[in-house]
């Protein structure tokens, strides 16, 4: 149970044991066993720990690559149809394959316009959800700094809800670290985050 919002919540990742990897974790199509540890070494707050691969974006010949304003600065994969995306939009794009609502909090704020159809903000979210989720992201940075990349849901609540920070090469920052903290005093439980660190595939 779940004190939230002045009321006791059941979360729908409560019945899961301390080890034992929750379910949704597959959605993200993770190569290999999700592990669950300390966000980053010597933290207190747990996380688990994803492995993903995504196929390099080769532009076709002999077209030039897309510039920063199209690309976000970000790196490119290649998406199930063949053309370009990046990894928050894929994780995304998985999440709402598998019938969850889902999008990228894109906390700077200038993604192409593009993009906007795989976006969502904080005010955006189904009330339930939404409230909370400032509630914490007010307590670290009221401009969404440290807030995960992405946020997925099924019934609107945030005991349904599920985050997940997308990383490459770069570490956990210590405002990201405060968020899953605040998260964590919130009543919001590790079974419902994840890191997934991502790799370009060989083939």
């Amino acid at each position: 149970m779940r004190l939230l919002g002045g009321r006791l919540t059941l979360s729908i990742f409560e019945g899961q044991g301390r080890s034992s990897c929750p379910s949704w974790l597959a959605v993200i199509r993770p190569i290999s066993q999700c592990r669950l540890a300390p966000l980053l070494p010597g933290s207190d707050i747990l996380a688990w720990h994803a492995t993903l691969e995504f196929v390099p974006w080769i532009p076709p010949q002999p077209s030039s690559k897309p510039t920063w304003s199209e690309t976000y600065g970000k790196t490119l994969m290649s998406g199930d149809d063949g053309s370009w995306t990046v990894a928050e939009i894929e994780l995304v794009r998985r999440f709402r394959k598998a019938g969850w609502q889902a999008g990228w909090v894109d906390t700077f704020g200038n993604a192409p316009q593009e993009w906007g159809r795989w976006l969502v903000t904080p005010d955006s979210l189904p009330l339930p959800l939404g409230t909370p989720y400032r509630v914490i992201t007010n307590a670290v940075d009221p401009d969404g700094g440290g807030s995960p990349d992405v946020v997925a849901w099924r019934e609107g609540s945030i005991a349904s809800a599920v985050f997940v920070e997308s990383k490459m090469k770069d570490a956990i920052r210590p405002d990201q670290e405060k968020w899953f903290r605040e998260a964590k005093n919130a009543g919001v439980s590790h079974n419902q985050w994840a890191i997934a660190r991502w790799r370009k595939s060989k083939a």
